[in-house]
């Protein structure tokens, strides 16, 4: 009977173990993902500053990577980049060879608008009031993909696929196109 009890402790204390070793496991894959999804959101926001929010310099940028959605020719600096991901974290070439992105685990979704600066910088202590012009606002949102992919629009905050979402902004002044606006 001992024996009995002591195989049923162990087999109960094995169980929790391997429950235990499968938690760890999958937090550090959650880790790794939000490591990686971090680290490509600030690299794109960096591009966006460095290329004065230019929609197609940062696609060029990433000329082998990335495709624009959404791009207006009286706007071309309004609209949405999309790139791809692999397991790995490695950039996904494209258009892939036969068309499909069956190897993409991530995507990443630069969304630009144009935007008031008076209303992008209204939460901030400077005087909104001497902002002429306009802002360039990006949101870069890095999703994980489940079935397919989502590049007509930005989900809803509280999507689940959604691995990181942050906004980046490039104050442009009054453009030579803004002045015979008003």
């Amino acid at each position: 009977m001992e024996l009995i009890i002591a195989i049923l402790f162990f087999s109960i204390s094995g169980a929790i173990c391997v429950q235990l070793f499968v938690k760890a496991h999958m937090l550090s894959e959650a880790s790794v993902e939000m490591n990686n999804s971090v680290l490509w959101t600030q690299n794109v926001s960096e591009t966006f500053h460095g290329m004065h929010g230019s929609l197609h310099s940062i696609a060029d940028f990433f000329s082998d990577s990335s495709i624009v959605i959404v791009s207006y020719e009286d706007n071309p600096e309004v609209g949405t980049l999309v790139m791809f991901f692999d397991e790995d974290w490695e950039l996904i070439n494209f258009p892939t060879e036969n068309g499909a992105l069956e190897n993409a685990k991530y995507e990443l979704l630069l969304c630009i608008s144009k935007l008031p600066a008076a209303e992008v910088y209204a939460d901030t202590s400077a005087n909104t009031s001497l902002m002429n012009g306009n802002a360039l606002v990006g949101e870069i949102v890095i999703l994980k993909m489940e079935d397919s992919t989502i590049i007509d629009h930005i989900p809803e905050e509280n999507n689940p696929s959604i691995i990181s979402d942050r906004f980046t902004d490039y104050y442009i002044g009054i453009m030579e196109d803004d002045a015979y606006e008003t």
